[in-house]
């Protein structure tokens, strides 16, 4: 294992104790995890700082570069947790676009902490307006995102969108047994906040209503004001907001011998549990190297939502 301080390599010179990243499928940063033996105080000597970067590598995994977000000390030991994100982007803002397309949103917010884009299977569609009122960028964006079925993440300076719809597609699937779970597992099909259908009602002058059935639920309406501009937003967002509501219906938590090789978006082939066998998307992975860990949420992959 390698680890680096500010693009230095200080691996030679400290003694990690725990080393956990946390990997998220989008809409919130990924984030690491590390706690030192520091008896002599050699950190407080070192001074870090918030923002400065973090990043650990071993083998073919790479956490990629994460910004020190907070920092703690305890009797002979230091920590420091650091996130895929600068601290600057957290700073709300406020904003109104006319006439703009989705990706020269996300293009712009991007320059603004250059990072580079990756997007998959994402349509350019054009807006009358839109508005970020009093909102950090990335939490604004991941919201414009979510409306469209798409997921956003930010990962080794670089933003990437992606066609949620997609994740049944995959090609590489990675089969779970339940005799490869370590311990206890636990899953929930659950009715709270899952709906049967969805409505968009536009908060313009121009009165439209948008509709989204789930495919495979029956259950009460979640309704929605927006600004809508016509009724091809309003539906595509009626869809991107049940999707959103019922993808996480059924889920579970495990965890297996340490696999870097998986990452928040792999696709998981259960077996051997019972009920709860079938196709899952990983949500989240923690990835424990100092204890040969891996610790999954996951979700059951979402059908006919597209």
């Amino acid at each position: 294992m390698n680890i680096y301080y500010n693009g230095t390599d200080i691996t030679s010179s400290v003694h990690p104790i725990v080393v956990q990243f946390t990997d998220n499928t989008g809409g919130k940063p990924d984030s690491l995890s590390l706690v030192f033996a520091d008896p002599s105080g050699l950190w407080s000597q070192w001074k870090p700082m918030k923002n400065d970067t973090l990043q650990v590598k071993e083998k073919s995994f790479d956490t990629g570069v994460m910004y020190i977000d907070q920092i703690s000390q305890q009797a002979g030991s230091f920590g420091m947790q650091a996130l895929s994100i600068p601290l600057v982007s957290k700073t709300a803002r406020s904003q109104g676009w006319e006439n703009v397309r989705f990706l020269e949103l996300v293009t712009q917010i991007a320059a603004r902490y250059n990072l580079k884009v990756q997007t998959y299977n994402v349509s350019n569609y054009l807006y009358t307006r839109v508005d970020q009122q009093d909102e950090a960028d990335f939490a604004f964006l991941a919201y414009r995102c979510m409306l469209e079925g798409y997921v956003l993440k930010i990962t080794n300076q670089m933003l990437v969108v992606q066609n949620e719809a997609d994740e049944g597609n995959r090609t590489k699937v990675t089969m779970i047994r339940a005799s490869d779970i370590i311990r206890d597992f636990d899953f929930i099909d659950k009715s709270t906040d899952i709906y049967g259908a969805c409505q968009v009602i536009s908060q313009s002058d121009v009165q439209i209503k948008g509709i989204f059935k789930a495919p495979d639920i029956d259950g009460a309406a979640m309704r929605e004001f927006l600004y809508v501009s016509n009724q091809a937003e309003a539906d595509r967002w009626a869809r991107g907001l049940l999707r959103n509501a019922n993808k996480y219906r059924i889920m579970g938590r495990l965890t297996i011998t340490l696999n870097t090789g998986l990452a928040a978006g792999s696709v998981l082939q259960l077996y051997g549990i019972g009920y709860f066998d079938g196709l899952y998307v990983i949500d989240c992975i923690l990835h424990d190297l100092a204890s040969n860990r891996s610790k999954l949420t996951i979700r059951r992959v979402l059908e006919g939502y597209v």
